[in-house]
């Protein structure tokens, strides 16, 4: 049977007795027209979902033009003859921008990860925008898994990924707590199929003995409430699955060590009920100590209020008892929709405050962010529940996500203090930068005019806002001293070939030049020189007078051999490369270039830790490439390798055997014996590429007496 728009029309007017029923049932009609003949994977018409959506929408209280975008929100990409110019005509601009953002969300983009990324990225954007877009979006996907069993098996698991990892923590921080449970456990199920069964089925086994606690511990609190003169509600539960799921992962434990699965919500009238009542359990019952939690007094960060605390039963059950008003629950379990403004369609002021400074936040992020990976990386920080609460030296709480430092709490207050910072005290007491923060610390920053971020910072920091603005810091400075080294550079190139720059300045070479190169002025020239991705001799030899073309290598992206390194680089020449140090890469390893003053071009392997390190600076990346080289080539690269073997006669010499035998070199050798029977030997061996190596390490690990050969690299 379809769904009917009544049903939803009916629940709309129980808390918006002015919603325009009209619009509503327009929207309806217009969805069917467009989606009909069209069914989902279930064989049911495709309008059961449009229908299924406004209804959650409603559940959430949401507005006439969400509700009309929740209806709306597919006819676009499912049907090519509707367009948003149409529906803007017929339904307004909120809706059409509304399902415009939608639309965009849910582009294809060829590729593979990084496009995920990028779609994600899109969505956040979108909810800064207009925070209707995520509450549809959020909607949509919550019908889309309670309708799961329909999708192929296949398409299961990267939606529940997806769900946990974005949609879900974007429900938490809206304060949809009850659409976050169920987005959660309903992943659970299709992400993890496997440990959904074997949780659910160990935990109906305890089911007869929950059920007979819930209602005992149930009438205790009633009882507590009654003694107390309190008016108010009792509810039992077992924890939602992904919850105990999460516990068990992060514990390391098994499922029959899990004791406080079990949990009672208390709802009451007034504040001081809640803490009258409080007072009431931990006189009958014993604290957990450390398991109290007043969110009343110090509210999480999506505003969410509630008691918590933990208590031992009279049988030495664990258990977890939440209490708070009607109104935080209401709150707690529809989050910003609790207090929806109707009369314009919008957040009440103060709803719209309380939201607006994670809004920009999120605006903040995605400026920061080099590209969509980092981005969504930062997000995820951002995303997830912040549980450590600190003061400032005024009392002011703050709070940030786990295992943020002093330098977090610094940018979090102001940028300039961030910068200048040289110090903390934390509770009155000097402490290093890099100490971890815990909550109810007092922390207090020590700022000098000569003070300066460091890249170490970017170690021991977790906040994107930190990041961000620490990364800025150092891509600036980096900028200011390669343009200083490219002046000088190019300066001196030009007093040895008698070009005077200014004269070329206004004869107009320079402007041609920079034309040809496509760079912006000449600021940007002296960085691209100080970089090390252009030569100063080469652009002041294209600034002598008589010079009147400049070749293709300067201008065209191309791949060109450069000095040094047996490597191309894109985009480059004249460029001197040397191969990392620190990771070693060899012909046949992923690479990438990174561009090092005074160095030039230094080769890393893709996996090297101190490339993700400096990364920081895209501008200083570039693409590079070995050089073609034949099976009969000399031996380019010395390779550190060490073998775990047995103490047993004539191993070295099996092992010298097995390198001559693959034309290799051995440049150093030496071998010691590690006791227990067992010794090592490392050698450095010459060899031609990856390819190479790989045959005789296997060779190697072949032999009888070794037990593990490995290359050396960071």
């Amino acid at each position: 049977m379809l769904p009917r728009i009544d049903h939803v029309i009916e629940k709309v007017k129980l808390y918006n007795p002015s919603s325009d029923d009209k619009l509503l049932q327009r929207a309806y009609l217009f969805s069917a027209m467009a989606h009909e003949g069209q069914t989902r994977y279930s064989g049911e018409p495709y309008l059961v979902h449009p229908i299924a959506v406004a209804d959650i929408l409603a559940e959430l209280k949401a507005d006439d033009v969400a509700l009309v975008a929740g209806l709306l929100h597919d006819v676009v990409e499912d049907n090519h003859s509707v367009s948003l110019s149409e529906i803007k005509k017929r339904f307004g601009d909120e809706v059409a921008h509304i399902v415009e953002g939608l639309t965009k969300i849910e582009e294809k983009l060829p590729g593979g990860e990084r496009n995920e990324w990028a779609t994600l990225r899109k969505v956040i954007l979108a909810m800064v925008d207009d925070i209707r877009v995520i509450l549809v979006k959020l909607a949509d996907r919550l019908h889309n898994l309670r309708t799961m069993d329909a999708l192929p098996q296949e398409k299961r698991p990267a939606k529940a990924k997806e769900t946990l990892e974005i949609y879900a923590p974007i429900a938490y921080r809206l304060g949809l707590g009850k659409m976050k449970t169920e987005l959660e456990d309903l992943s659970f199920r299709y992400g993890f199929p496997e440990d959904y069964a074997r949780l659910t089925s160990a935990l109906s086994a305890k089911r007869t003995y929950s059920e007979g606690f819930l209602e005992e511990t149930r009438a205790t609190l009633e009882k507590i409430l009654a003694e107390l003169q309190v008016k108010g509600e009792v509810r039992g539960r077992t924890k939602h699955l992904y919850s105990i799921f999460q516990k068990l992962q992060r514990q390391a434990i098994a499922v029959e060590q899990v004791y406080d699965y079990m949990a009672f919500r208390i709802l009451v009238e007034e504040v001081r009920d809640c803490y009258a009542v409080l007072g009431g359990i931990h006189t009958l019952w014993k604290p957990i100590p450390g398991r109290f939690k007043d969110f009343i007094a110090i509210p999480k960060d999506n505003h969410y209020r509630s008691l918590h605390t933990s208590v031992v039963g009279s049988n030495g059950q664990p258990f977890e008892i939440q209490i708070r008003t009607w109104q935080m629950h209401a709150e707690a379990e529809n989050g910003i929709a609790a207090h929806w403004k109707y009369k314009e369609g919008r957040l009440t002021k103060e709803d719209e405050e309380a939201t607006i400074a994670w809004l920009r936040q999120l605006d903040e992020i995605r400026q920061g962010s080099q590209d969509s990976a980092e981005f969504v990386q930062n997000l995820r920080v951002n995303l997830f529940p912040k549980e450590v609460y600190v003061f400032t030296p005024k009392g002011t709480v703050m709070s940030f996500p786990h295992g943020a430092t002093p330098i977090d709490f610094a940018y979090a207050v102001h940028t300039e203090i961030g910068h200048k910072c040289t110090g903390a005290k934390i509770n009155g007491k000097l402490v290093p930068l890099k100490t971890k923060l815990n909550s109810g610390d007092r922390v207090e920053i020590v700022t000098s005019p000569g003070g300066k971020p460091s890249r170490d910072w970017l170690d021991c920091v977790v906040t994107s806002r930190a990041i961000s603005k620490i990364k800025g810091w150092l891509n600036q400075q980096e900028k200011l001293r390669a343009i200083e080294i490219g002046k000088a550079s190019l300066d001196r190139e030009c007093r040895r070939l008698k070009v005077h720059l200014k004269e070329a300045q206004e004869a107009g070479r320079v402007a041609d030049l920079l034309k040809k190169l496509a760079l912006a002025d000449l600021d940007v020239l002296y960085a691209e020189i100080g970089y090390g991705k252009v030569a100063a001799r080469t652009i002041a030899r294209r600034l002598v007078a008589d010079q009147e073309t400049i070749p293709a290598a300067l201008v065209e992206a191309h791949m060109e051999p450069s000095k040094g390194a047996p490597i191309i680089v894109r985009g480059a020449s004249d460029l001197l490369t040397t191969l990392a140090k620190c990771c070693k890469p060899i012909r046949g390893d992923e690479i990438v270039g990174f561009i090092s003053r005074g160095k030039g071009l230094v080769v890393h392997r893709a996996t090297c830790k101190n490339l993700q390190r400096l990364s920081y600076n895209p501008d200083r990346i570039l693409e590079v490439a070995w050089e073609p080289v034949s099976e009969n080539a000399p031996a380019l690269h010395d390779v550190p390798v060490t073998l775990h073997t047995e103490d047993r006669s004539g191993m070295v010499a099996s092992v010298t055997k097995v390198v001559s035998d693959h034309k290799a070199g051995i440049r150093h050798i030496e071998g010691v014996l590690t006791g227990g029977g067992e010794g090592r030997i490392k050698l450095v061996l010459a060899v031609r590429d990856k390819a190479h190596l790989s045959q005789i390490l296997r060779q190697l690990s072949r032999l009888a007496g070794v037990i593990e050969v490995r290359r050396d690299i960071r």
